[in-house]
């Protein structure tokens, strides 16, 4: 068995928007949405989302999916235990990840099962950025990995480490909020680190284990600017998948797609092209350069 609680909550204050992060588009759609829709294909039991008072229109987007309450914005962990009257202790793994995250394929999260099967008790992602900046570092050792370490609280030395904590996990379902309500505030922010879950788990003899992905993968979107590296990396994605599926691009860094474009081989699309929601291209269609494409069907010639 397996669920997943998905952390919502941010309001995104660096995206100087009137819309909550979340709800901020990524290939046309949500980009919260883009991140349930790879959970709903990977068999996960129970996904619950995470918001914070007053976030009605990422519940309406979020449905039919449940969600819990974290009443006060004090930490990722404590955002974690608002959801254990939902999830409960189970025999299995909770995934835990953040809806600012929308570019996880499915690939990573079959990885952190197969991990998670050898007998962890937890699996982390972590990954290996051009510029690790602020982010958490993973502390490894020869017994694999000992802790998290967030940057406000990290010394010179384990700032220098290369290897960086993506955010999520899957943590033991019997294990989880047991040793979510040991986690302490006494940190630089005064908050409630979900990333000491590590070191409690250490300290309980538990074991615990991490993968690597690329930080494409990785990429959260905190501002206008992590958007639109996430739309790009989105892009690129669709570009690959469809020329290898026999699709002719004549430029395609100036053709965009959207999150459902569903386009058979032997289509040619010539420069700076914009499809759309809603869009199907049949075989053998063309479509001029300056198009742009919207809740339509092409067919072929």
């Amino acid at each position: 068995m397996k669920k997943a609680v998905v952390l919502a909550a941010g309001k995104g204050s660096r995206m100087k928007s009137d819309s909550f992060k979340v709800l901020h588009e990524v290939g046309g759609r949500p980009m919260i949405s883009g991140l349930l829709d790879t959970l709903s294909k990977q068999g996960f039991e129970q996904i619950v989302v995470v918001l914070a008072p007053d976030m009605k229109a990422v519940e309406q987007v979020v449905s039919p999916y449940e969600t819990a309450i974290q009443e006060k914005p004090l930490g990722t962990a404590h955002a974690v235990l608002a959801a254990e009257d939902k999830i409960g202790s189970f025999d299995g793994a909770c995934y835990i990840l953040f809806g600012d995250q929308p570019l996880y394929t499915a690939d990573t999260f079959e990885r952190m099962q197969a991990e998670y099967d050898k007998g962890r008790d937890i699996v982390v992602v972590g990954f290996e950025p051009d510029d690790p900046a602020r982010y958490g570092r993973l502390i490894v050792d020869d017994n694999g990995l000992e802790a998290i370490v967030e940057f406000k609280d990290a010394t010179w030395a384990q700032r220098a480490i290369g290897l960086c904590n993506s955010g999520i996990m899957c943590v033991n379902g019997m294990r989880l909020f047991d040793l979510l309500k040991q986690i302490k505030n006494e940190n630089a922010a005064h908050e409630y680190y979900l990333t000491d879950i590590i070191r409690l788990a250490k300290e309980n003899g538990l074991d615990v284990g991490y993968i690597v992905v690329h930080q494409k993968e990785a990429s959260g979107v905190n501002s206008r600017a992590d958007l639109a590296i996430a739309e790009r990396i989105f892009q690129e994605r669709m570009r690959q998948k469809l020329l290898a599926e026999g699709v002719t691009l004549m430029d395609p860094e100036t053709t965009y797609f959207s999150f459902d474009t569903q386009i058979e081989n032997d289509v040619i699309i010539e420069p700076c092209v914009f499809i759309g929601p809603g869009v199907q291209i049949k075989k053998g269609a063309r479509i001029p350069a300056f198009s742009r494409l919207e809740k339509q069907t092409v067919e072929g010639k």
